[in-house]
């Protein structure tokens, strides 16, 4: 990826897509000071909470819609990670999220072409099949899934783009979502905890958890170093979702009894689910100098991070 994005005398410019999901949302939270952001979500989306940089509404499969962000935003780079994340929902409306995930994709990357920027794309785990972890960024992909297929074609699309690319694969990220944006299984567990519901949590698919700030940390590294190519980002503890749920509990000072092992066989599938594709953090960690967040400690600062208005 090229070195200095932007002009001496100015503020480096990016835009980010997917602007109101987990990872959206907290890459502007996280921005640095010297970074002017923008942002695209999409146009059915509500915006009941106001974010800290100016945001459009469009379509990132809309050629004209995008282009009309690129004129206004003028990045010098574009934070790519907006997709249908639902891995059941790719898996029964293919050609939609492959509109959505690779259409997208080969909209930006043919934007930053024309408007001379770099791009970071946030790709997924689920390009491996989960049967040889800890998996390091030099691994052959080989999805089980829709969702992961669509991911390695995203990936393609942006190593063939022409300009300047970093790829991040993140694992099951974890934090507070936008309103009204998806949740992820640590915010699921919380309110069915907190209301007394018993959970049923699979004990035989392992994950490396990786809280939302920490990969928006190892995006911002990134785009600083101007660094390419390929890179895990993921949480330190090596643990089941079971075992993740079980800290969760703890951290959340929540009734652990409630919570009960079930193997993933219980769970009728729409798609199938790889049941270990935890990264090897080598390079995540010599290369950009982060350390893992374990997470206990991660989950206690989701904790003192809670919004307001979702306090039980």
């Amino acid at each position: 990826m090229k070195q200095g994005y932007g002009h001496k005398d100015k503020a480096v410019r990016i835009l980010i897509t997917g602007g109101t999901g987990l990872l959206g949302a907290a890459l502007q939270y996280f921005a640095p000071g010297d970074i002017a952001c923008f942002s695209v979500y999409y146009p059915e989306r509500p915006l009941p909470l106001p974010l800290p940089f100016p945001m459009r509404a469009a379509d990132v499969s809309n050629p004209e819609q995008m282009r009309s962000i690129f004129a206004w935003a003028r990045p010098d780079l574009v934070i790519h990670t907006a997709a249908i994340g639902s891995v059941d929902y790719a898996q029964s409306h293919g050609d939609e999220t492959a509109m959505v995930n690779v259409g997208g994709t080969k909209v930006v990357a043919e934007l930053c072409r024309i408007f001379q920027a770099a791009v970071v794309y946030i790709s997924s785990n689920a390009v491996f099949d989960g049967e040889n972890p800890l998996y390091a960024e030099t691994d052959p992909v080989n999805p089980i899934n829709r969702y992961g297929r669509l991911k390695v074609d995203a990936e393609d699309v942006i190593r063939n783009s022409g300009v300047p690319w970093a790829i991040v694969r993140p694992i099951l990220m974890y934090g507070w979502p936008y309103p009204g944006e998806r949740d992820n299984p640590v915010v699921w567990w919380v309110r069915s905890l907190e209301s007394g519901k018993g959970i049923k949590v699979v004990d035989n698919v392992f994950s490396k958890p990786l809280s939302v700030w920490s990969c928006a940390e190892a995006v911002w590294t990134i785009v600083r170093r101007s660094a390419a190519g390929i890179y895990h980002i993921a949480g330190r503890d090596h643990i089941s979702l079971y075992e993740f749920a079980l800290v969760t509990a703890e951290v959340f000072d929540l009734n652990p009894r409630l919570i009960e092992p079930v193997p993933d066989s219980y769970f009728p599938e729409i798609a199938p689910r790889p049941r270990d594709t935890s990264f090897d953090t080598t390079k995540m960690e010599t290369e950009l100098g982060l350390k893992p967040q374990g997470v206990k400690e991660g989950l206690a600062y989701m904790k003192s991070r809670r919004p307001p208005d979702d306090e039980k």
